[in-house]
């Protein structure tokens, strides 16, 4: 009974930590990178090479992925002392059930693994925090609030200082996902920003200043839908006299692959489609598209003016972002632009998300939720998010962009994934440059 009693308490107070740990000592001011470690001809990590080559870039982060041998977990005890004396920090980086084989040694026991972490940060300071790949792909089927937060119980019993983040696309930041999980995160961690929109939107998101991305209709990812599932965002507009009637718009999606005549992207004039075009044909630039109205408004003084996302056959994991901005029409009145989401009307049927109506209001900054961004420092994960040319100017280019960000407080640090390391790389150069140039931070709250 004693015993018992005893681990209760524990727990308790485990839950207690987890509220109340100082996760912004962790969580800001890194400058860092992940994976791409340098191997031995035994195929153990090259502890020394990689030191050095994080001491050129001035990182004093380093995210230690846990996947490509078995003794990685070895490896990792060895590296953390190296890393101590070089002024470097250490995050434990997992694969999710999703990405086989599971991490070992502790597989998919994440519970485990958040307790065993726990006790080697205790003999290693450095060793400040652990993370999932992948994550948001694997909350249906393990990584609910309630797992995630007796994760959190485990590790932060044994060490509170410990912290937690997942890492995270930024699609998948959503409303739901900060009120779900704002929590029993200690942060996030968010890869491959399109554009400085987009880390902007998700700052937005995670520190309450808005409770949606404005202007934008989505559908999740991992969630299944039916043909006709849609969701618009409408407004009345008047008919003003003209000899033509246009709207013009600017519009842009995150869908990047080939799969086509599911999702589409609409315009409706009086529930009439008069412009429309499949997720899959779009880009990741803001395209400008002009429609002419003149036939559809012909005769009307009043019409409705409607953007949808329409499901013409339902989808099982197939998500997306369609974002619009700089509405304008010639020979109509209309009530608000894109800069006044709040006043349009949404309807909707199936699980589609809206940055329009009430959802676009402003948030009341009731919370914090640290926030590191993730850029692309490997040829050809740049390529498969942004395109060609995957040259280390436009890679460099990304990485201002980022630190920009966290110079203006809409992060909290900046890591690469998977930055080349050999000695002649001309990437690993250009990002050296852009790290040495960053301006010192101290490790205050990021501006609100």
């Amino acid at each position: 009974m004693k015993k018992t009693i005893l681990v209760a308490m524990a727990l308790i107070l485990a839950v207690s930590a987890l509220a109340q740990t100082p996760k912004r000592d962790a969580v800001h001011g890194i400058l860092g990178d992940y994976d791409a470690e340098p191997r031995l001809a035994d195929k153990h990590v090259d502890a020394d090479f990689l030191l050095a080559r994080l001491k050129e870039l001035g990182a004093n982060t380093y995210l230690w992925l846990i996947w490509h041998q078995p003794t990685d977990w070895e490896d990792l005890q060895c590296f953390l002392p190296k890393a101590a004396e070089a002024g470097i920090d250490v995050w434990v980086y997992l694969v999710p059930p999703s990405e086989p084989p599971p991490s070992e040694p502790f597989g998919l026991d994440y519970l485990r693994w958040g307790e065993e972490i726990a006790k080697l940060s205790l003999k290693h300071a450095n060793l400040k925090a652990w993370m999932i790949d992948d994550f948001h792909a694997n909350t249906a089927k393990l990584f609910t609030p309630g797992y995630v937060r007796a994760m959190q119980a485990r590790a932060k019993a044994v060490n509170p200082r410990i912290v937690f983040l997942p890492l995270m696309y930024y699609g998948e930041i959503t409303r739901k996902f900060v009120d779900d999980y704002r929590e029993v995160v200690d942060g996030v961690v968010a890869a491959y920003p399109e554009d400085r929109d987009e880390i902007t939107a998700a700052w937005e998101l995670l520190n309450d200043v808005r409770t949606a991305n404005a202007g934008e209709l989505s559908y999740p990812w991992s969630m299944p839908s039916r043909a006709g599932d849609f969701i618009q965002a409408a407004q009345p507009a008047a008919v003003q006299p003209a000899a033509r009637t246009q709207v013009r718009f600017r519009e842009k999606d995150d869908f990047r692959g080939a799969t086509a005549g599911y999702h589409f992207k609409q315009l409706l004039v009086d529930d009439a489609v008069v412009w429309e075009q499949d997720a899959a044909v779009g880009g990741p630039s803001w395209q400008d598209v002009t429609v002419d109205l003149t036939d559809a408004v012909r005769g009307k003084e009043n019409v409705t003016l409607a953007f949808r996302l329409f499901d013409k056959k339902g989808v099982s994991n197939f998500g997306v972002r369609w974002q619009l901005r700089d509405l304008r029409a010639e020979g109509l009145r209309v009530a608000a632009d894109f800069r006044e989401p709040q006043k349009w009307t949404v309807r909707s049927r199936g699980a589609f998300q809206s940055g329009f109506d009430a959802n676009a209001q402003e948030g009341k900054r009731r919370f914090h939720v640290p926030f590191i961004v993730m850029t692309a420092g490997q040829r050809s994960e740049f390529k498969m998010r942004h395109g060609e040319p995957a040259s280390p100017d436009r890679i460099a280019e990304w990485v201002r962009l980022s630190l920009r960000a966290w110079h203006d407080g809409q992060c909290n640090g900046v890591v690469m994934y998977c930055l080349e390391k050999s000695r002649r790389s001309a990437v690993f150069d250009a990002v050296r440059k852009e790290f040495r140039a960053a301006p010192d931070q101290s490790p205050t709250e990021s501006k609100r």
